[in-house]
Parts: C-alpha cells; structure tokens; sequence
C-alpha cells in the first residue's frame, strides 16, 4: 500500500464521553493518520476504532441530547417557589445523532 502525503497537518479529533456510575463526563483525543485529508468515511472509521479499541473503562460516547447539553448547556428556571429547574435548549433534529 503506498501512502501518498496530501498537506502539513494532523488531525485530532476531540470525543465526549461520560460515565454512567460516576456521572463523570470527559474528552477524549485521537489523532488520525498525518499528512493527508480525511473524508466522513474516515473519521467515522476512526471514531469506531477509538470506541471499540481505547474507550476508557466505565466511559460511553455521549448521546446526542448529553453532547448538546454539555456544549450549549440549560436553561435555568425559576417554579415561582425558588425551586429551579433546568429546561433543555431546542436541538436541532431528533434525539438520534442520524437525525
């Protein structure tokens, strides 16, 4: 197999992942092959690498409403009695990361 140098970069790409037990969230990084261009293909490749190789123990992918939560947060809001709840943001979307 010949591997053919595209560009001076590499690509890292950052992953959230949580932990059920511990409710303990994070951010995994890999990197992918150096010196070349990455199509989805690729990069979906690689995120099933790190999911099935070198996920830390105890730890999942985050759903897609846990990731845009993490991102963009919650609304805070008041029940009138002091009580605050959190109201999720509008997602773009299902609840599915197909969607």
């Amino acid at each position: 197999m010949t591997i053919k140098l595209q560009a001076p970069l590499t690509v890292e790409i950052a992953v959230s992942i949580i932990n059920d037990a511990t409710g303990q969230q994070g951010v995994a990084t890999y990197s992918l092959a150096k010196g070349r261009f990455h199509d989805e293909a690729s990069l979906r490749e690689g995120l099933a690498s790190f999911e099935s190789k070198h996920m830390p123990e105890g730890f999942r992918l985050m759903t897609k409403r846990e990731w845009f939560n993490s991102e963009f947060g919650q609304i805070p809001e008041d029940d009138g009695d002091g009580n605050i709840q959190y109201i999720n943001v509008a997602m773009p979307g299902g609840d599915n990361w197909s969607e």
